[in-house]
């Protein structure tokens, strides 16, 4: 097995939920975190702030990377799948993806030792 990053890009809209919506949209995500590890394909995951974060390129730390608001990346999720195709299938049944966000699928490497 193999472990996939799946990138969850956000367009901005959680500012635009009711505390209400972006409850039941909370519970959501936290079923399908529940059933994805009781699978064992869940490694792990988190949703980060909703800053800018900062960027630090030849010892220098700036703000950015200022990215359109649609191009931001909301949160993540580390999954175990045999091959992409299984971790296009779990990115497919995540709540992110009925929300109509695009997921980014990344296989993770491993370096041995």
């Amino acid at each position: 097995m193999s472990q996939y990053m799946l990138f969850l890009h956000n367009n901005g809209e959680n500012s635009e939920m009711s505390p209400d919506e972006m409850q039941k949209t909370i519970e959501k995500y936290k079923a399908w975190s529940m059933e994805m590890g009781s699978q064992g394909k869940l490694v792990g995951g988190e949703k980060l702030t909703d800053d800018a974060g900062r960027i630090v390129e030849s010892g220098i730390v700036r703000d950015g990377p200022f990215s359109e608001t649609k191009d931001l990346i909301g949160g993540y999720f580390v999954v175990e799948a045999a091959d992409y195709s299984e971790a296009e299938a779990i990115a497919q049944s995540c709540p992110h993806h009925e929300r109509g966000l695009p997921i980014e699928v990344r296989e993770v490497f491993t370096m041995a030792g």
